[in-house]
């Protein structure tokens, strides 16, 4: 997740959420939420899962915080 959370932000996608759940009861306890635009211009908002340790989610959500905080 952080690997895919430092490229959309390379790549001026507008992440507009990151959320992410202690818990093991299935696939998939974290997510980025983005913004896409198609060649015509239409922009939807797209969803990726992730699994991840609490240290990962930690270090993504620094990331995005010092991102919004450096664009501001």
């Amino acid at each position: 997740m952080l690997v895919r959370l430092r490229y959309l932000l390379a790549e001026g996608f507008d992440v507009t959420s990151l959320s992410g759940y202690d818990d093991a009861s299935g696939e998939g306890n974290a997510v980025i939420m983005f913004v896409e635009q198609n060649a015509r211009g239409q922009k939807r908002v797209r969803s990726e899962i992730f699994d991840v340790d609490s240290d990962e989610m930690e270090a993504c959500t620094n990331l995005l915080l010092a991102h919004l905080m450096k664009r501001d």
